[in-house]
């Protein structure tokens, strides 16, 4: 495990590179601590990034749509389009769970 940061605020950006750049993707991360802001990563891959939201119970940790759909509800300068976008996620994400449910 690398650096632990303890912060008041935390931004992750991912962008996505012109073709004409180095790499397909830059990961940022930035975080914010009283009155100070940081960049205290930034991550280039070719690959696209994945995420993961997951719930710690304190004896397992496990997917979480609950956590997706918080963590989505604090996006930033959303068009309407990805607004959508996020929405129809969240529903694939619930059908999906639906499924993995076992009978």
């Amino acid at each position: 495990m690398g650096k632990l940061i303890t912060a008041d605020d935390v931004e992750i950006i991912f962008e996505k590179q012109n073709p004409d750049h180095a790499c397909e993707w830059c990961i940022y991360v930035k975080v914010r601590k009283n009155d100070k802001e940081q960049n205290v990563l930034m991550i280039r891959t070719n690959n696209k990034p994945y995420t993961r939201f997951t719930l710690n119970t304190g004896n397992m940790v496990t997917k979480s749509k609950d956590t997706l759909s918080e963590v989505m509800s604090n996006v930033v300068e959303l068009s309407n389009l990805e607004k959508e976008i996020i929405d129809n996620a969240i529903e694939v994400t619930k059908d999906i769970k639906k499924d993995e449910k076992p009978n």
